[in-house]
């Protein structure tokens, strides 16, 4: 990948995002308009909808915190404590935490229109030289407010756009293919929808212990390698299970590249959520 990151049609054009960078360089804000395509069969934003705003506004103000070198996502964390509805726009208010030699980290609260938390979000990285094929950061802020383009926007629901092919509900088994739309700056699957196939597969694997509609609430991500092949491929363990609280252990591989483990995920399913 270029520069010219991302295409124009692209998943980060597609959501439609905007965003605002301070002076200082220790932190910037973004908003993405909550549609009907990014959300659950609940009526609210999926929790990997909201990890994508959270990973693209975190790893832009982390990669200024680390110039002139590069970062990696080595986790994200997220935390929803209240439902996004379509018609609503959720705000990313992100900062820098620490900026060392070897780790970036950063914190993003969520909130909506109404300016009621929505949720809360860190994400660490590590400190990389930077390579030509890197983005310019100075060139990324400096870039218009918006990526959007006057035709982007979701023409399917989120996941039918990802590919998303559910195989085992009951195991949490999904297949998700490594597509151009779905690509990072570094030509590997973007580290949001990492978090959204997790999110997937924690839901339908909860769902089908508990026997309620849950949905995912929590997700801690730990990234340990790239998916750049697929098709991505998650399993599921269930840890605990109750009438309406779940938790499970999703692991993600690249069935594509000899099942290389790529990320390894913890979430937490709720179906109560103001």
């Amino acid at each position: 990948m270029t520069a010219a990151y991302p295409p124009d049609q692209h998943l980060l054009r597609d959501l439609r995002f905007s965003f605002d960078h301070d002076g200082d360089r220790t932190s910037s804000r973004a908003w993405m308009p909550v549609v009907e395509e990014v959300c659950t069969d609940t009526g609210r934003a999926r929790a990997g909808a909201l990890a994508t705003l959270v990973d693209v506004i975190g790893g832009g103000l982390a990669a200024t915190a680390a110039a002139p070198g590069w970062i990696a996502t080595a986790d994200l964390t997220l935390s929803v404590v209240r439902c996004a509805r379509p018609g609503s726009v959720v705000e990313a208010r992100a900062q820098v935490l620490r900026a060392g030699r070897t780790t970036v980290v950063i914190e993003v609260a969520l909130v909506d229109d109404r300016e009621e938390d929505v949720g809360i979000a860190t994400m660490s990285f590590a400190v990389l030289p930077r390579r030509d094929s890197n983005p310019e950061v100075d060139r990324m802020r400096d870039s218009p407010s918006t990526m959007a383009m006057p035709h982007s926007r979701l023409a399917r629901p989120l996941l039918d756009e990802l590919g998303v092919e559910v195989r085992d509900a009951a195991r949490g088994v999904v297949d998700v293919p490594v597509i151009d739309w779905s690509r990072n700056s570094m030509g590997a699957m973007q580290g949001g929808v990492v978090a959204t196939v997790a999110d997937v597969a924690a839901e339908a694997a909860l769902r089908s212990a508990t026997g309620e509609p849950v949905v995912v609430t929590e997700l801690y991500v730990t990234y340990l390698g790239f998916g750049r092949i697929g098709p991505v491929r998650s399993t599921v363990d269930i840890l605990a299970a109750a009438a309406a609280r779940g938790t499970a252990r999703v692991e993600l591989v690249d069935a594509g590249a000899e099942n290389r483990r790529m990320t390894v995920v913890y979430a937490v399913a709720t179906r109560d959520l103001p």
